[in-house]
């Protein structure tokens, strides 16, 4: 089965809603997300770059004419639809992540950590002899990389006009949190880390599970209902990241969210 590179499907991505449908930061962020996501879903091109006009319409950018040039064996664009859209949908969002500040610079780098991470785990017969200092180093790069996609995604949905808008940044969210977890997976956790990293993985695989099925809503009052759950297992994925944070000696943010 094939599997895209999301980090070179995104980057190919920016460059052509940059190019074919421009707008703000925002809305090519949130077109670029509804692109990628259709991808990870196994639809082909023409789907993708249908899904980043449609998003970019819903948050008010410029759409392309028809003829405008797609990806590579990409076929030509079926005319768009005007869309109307309702007031913004939901009005009590989960606040922003703040990332640790344990190291600076991490967020977006998750990849590179679990590699790194793969490179520190301990031979079987020797048991875990990771430092706490290694294990606070490598857990605070996880998780500024998922408050990096939480934060950016936040600010689409925060925006969005429509539950169909809302769509792929709740699942980019979800696939972070997977990420999230290969990340602490690939991690051999002392005995006395190993319960409270365990409660973290499995409060973001709930929390992952819950923003796939607030995706799925299709009205504002199912959104809304969803939205609910959510919020739940996102309050407490965020105890559980503070637990094994304190665990690591890593200090928590203490600066208001912007």
């Amino acid at each position: 089965m094939f599997v895209i590179d999301q980090d070179q499907a995104r980057k190919f991505w920016t460059g052509w809603v940059r190019r074919e449908i421009g707008g703000s930061a925002m809305i090519q962020e949130a077109a670029v997300s509804a692109a990628v996501n259709e991808l990870l879903l196994g639809h082909d091109n023409q789907a993708a770059a249908d899904a980043a006009r449609t998003t970019a319409q819903q948050l008010g950018g410029a759409i392309p004419p028809v003829g405008a040039i797609l990806p590579a064996s990409t076929p030509a664009a079926t005319p768009t639809v005007e869309i109307k859209t309702p007031a913004p949908l939901n009005a009590d969002k989960p606040l922003f992540r703040r990332p640790w500040p344990y190291v600076a610079g991490l967020a977006g780098i998750a990849v590179a950590a679990i590699i790194v991470i793969l490179a520190t785990r301990s031979v079987h017969n020797f048991g875990c002899l990771v430092s706490q200092t290694t294990l606070g180093r490598h857990t605070t790069a996880l998780h500024n990389a998922f408050v990096d996609v939480y934060n950016r995604d936040f600010k689409v949905i925060d925006a969005c006009q429509s539950v169909d808008c809302e769509k792929a940044p709740k699942l980019e969210i979800a696939g972070s949190l997977k990420t999230y977890n290969d990340g602490l997976n690939a991690i051999c956790w002392p005995d006395k880390y190993k319960a409270h990293a365990t409660a973290l993985m499995q409060a973001n695989t709930a929390m992952a599970d819950a923003f796939t099925t607030w995706a799925t809503a299709t009205t504002p009052a199912e959104d809304q209902s969803l939205q609910t759950a959510a919020k739940d297992r996102d309050n407490k994925q965020g105890v559980a990241d503070d637990i094994l944070s304190i665990d690591l000696g890593v200090p928590l943010p203490t600066d208001a969210p912007s």
